[in-house]
């Protein structure tokens, strides 16, 4: 019986030992916040900004985008509409870059938009979650 307790003793010392020689100082880890998007003023006063994404931030969003193959028209899905009613398209000129573009729109036949003034064939347009583009554009989100 004897015996037993010691190896209990000696087994909770062991125990002990080894919590108390795993306890260390934690050093306090500090991590500085990346914004998801930075903005760009925009060239004119009132004209579109430029948005830079970081790649988490396009992820999230979802962004999707294709080629304009015809330069009289635009996926409706591209189409985004401003406070006061005017047609838009987000451009990708590059990557994580987006840039509101100004188009003139004709009509709508299903999923196509016929446009006469509008980004030029080879253009980058988003088709989808333009419209959170937008919001980040105007300060809605936080862009975090």
């Amino acid at each position: 019986m004897r015996e037993l307790r010691t190896v209990r003793a000696v087994a909770a010392m062991s125990i002990c030992a080894a919590v108390a020689g795993g306890c260390t100082a934690v050093e306090e880890t500090v991590h500085e916040s990346v914004p998801a998007v930075s903005i760009a003023p925009a060239a004119t006063e009132g004209g579109p900004k430029t948005l830079t994404l970081t790649a988490d931030a396009v992820r999230r969003l979802e962004l999707v985008t294709v080629v304009v193959d015809d330069a009289t028209a635009v996926p409706y899905a591209a189409v985004v509409y401003d406070k006061k009613g005017a047609p838009w398209v987000y451009t990708n000129p590059s990557e994580l870059t987006y840039v509101r573009v100004p188009i003139t729109l004709d009509r709508v036949d299903g999923q196509s938009a016929a446009v006469s003034a509008g980004p030029p064939v080879g253009t980058r347009v988003v088709t989808r979650s333009a419209i959170k583009l937008y919001g980040a554009e105007n300060g809605v989100g936080g862009g975090r």
